[in-house]
């Protein structure tokens, strides 16, 4: 190799290990995925997840799945998503923007640990997330969208469960139907009509620690098996 095509060889090298390094080290080392209980009024209940980074700092994971998020970007547009955190044997305290704390108990029933996806995992029935609850006048605010895995690769949206075959051309056919694929904490749905969205995916726990395969949180919302 000549001296002047090795000299550049090796600026190049140079200039992309320093950029990979850079683009490492925007995006902190995770300490791991939690989900925690959040009240409405007066009564709601539902269920937040949220990434701990190995350098205090913590993220209220939205739609987007983590690694197409800016999070750099996020810091300044999205404040209110960020705090810092510790933890003290069971108990995580959190801190956010607006520098109000709460602490949090591990599985004392509005803190747990949050599961990625793995390959010894069936994600199979119908999902659905529901919102809303009882304000106390006789009045019940509901809003359900359900979520149907037929088996590990197709899915369907629909108004209402009970669906268990996809081999029809109805199936086919259907804009809300297509093809799944997880890979850890992102779902990537493969829509018949062409679309192609991504979002965050977690699995809740059950008891210590135990993943729940009946509990999903899908970009950021609380799906429950029926």
């Amino acid at each position: 190799m000549k001296p002047h095509v090795k000299s550049l060889f090796l600026l190049m090298t140079f200039v992309c290990c320093t950029f990979a390094n850079i683009q490492a080290q925007k995006t902190p080392k995770e300490a791991g995925w939690y989900f925690r209980a959040i009240s409405g009024y007066p009564a709601a209940v539902t269920f937040e997840p949220i990434v701990l980074f190995e350098d205090g700092t913590y993220f209220e994971v939205a739609e987007e799945p983590l690694e197409d998020t800016d999070l750099a970007k996020s810091k300044i547009d999205e404040p209110q998503l960020w705090g810092t955190w510790q933890r003290k044997n069971s108990i995580f305290t959190l801190t956010n923007a607006e520098g109000k704390i709460y602490e949090y108990d591990l599985n004392s029933g509005n803190w747990f640990k949050a599961f990625p996806f793995n390959a010894e995992t069936t994600l199979k029935g119908t999902y659905e997330k529901i919102s809303g609850g009882n304000f106390g006048n006789s009045t019940y605010a509901l809003f359900r969208s359900e979520i149907v895995f037929l088996d590990d690769t197709h899915f369907t949206q629909a108004e209402n469960g009970g669906i268990t075959s996809f081999s029809s051309s109805a199936w086919k056919n259907n804009n809300d139907s297509g093809t799944y694929a997880i890979d850890k904490n992102t779902i990537t749905f493969n829509y018949n009509d062409g679309r192609v969205l991504r979002f965050s995916f977690a699995f809740g726990a059950e008891g210590e620690n135990i993943l729940d395969t009946d509990m999903i949180f899908i970009g950021g919302k609380t799906y429950v098996i029926e």
